[in-house]
């Protein structure tokens, strides 16, 4: 369980992951080349839920001395 202060968009290249909020509902499904905006400020999990690894690239926008991730 984690959170990010700052936005943060994903693109996954191979694998499925499903991203699912503290209270246990499903967020998103991330498919190979598809884009997702993370949730900000959101307590939430990734689960790769796919038959091979997941290769993901993360892009963070936030400011200088900012963590881009706190874990619970």
């Amino acid at each position: 369980m984690h959170k990010h202060p700052v936005i943060t968009v994903a693109v996954l290249l191979k694998g499925e992951i499903t991203v699912y909020l503290e209270d246990g509902s499903q967020k998103m499904k991330l498919l190979p080349g598809k884009v997702d905006i993370e949730v900000v400020n959101t307590w939430h999990y990734g689960i790769n839920e796919g038959t091979e690894p997941a290769e993901v690239i993360v892009f963070y926008a936030g400011v200088k001395g900012t963590p881009v991730m706190i874990k619970k």
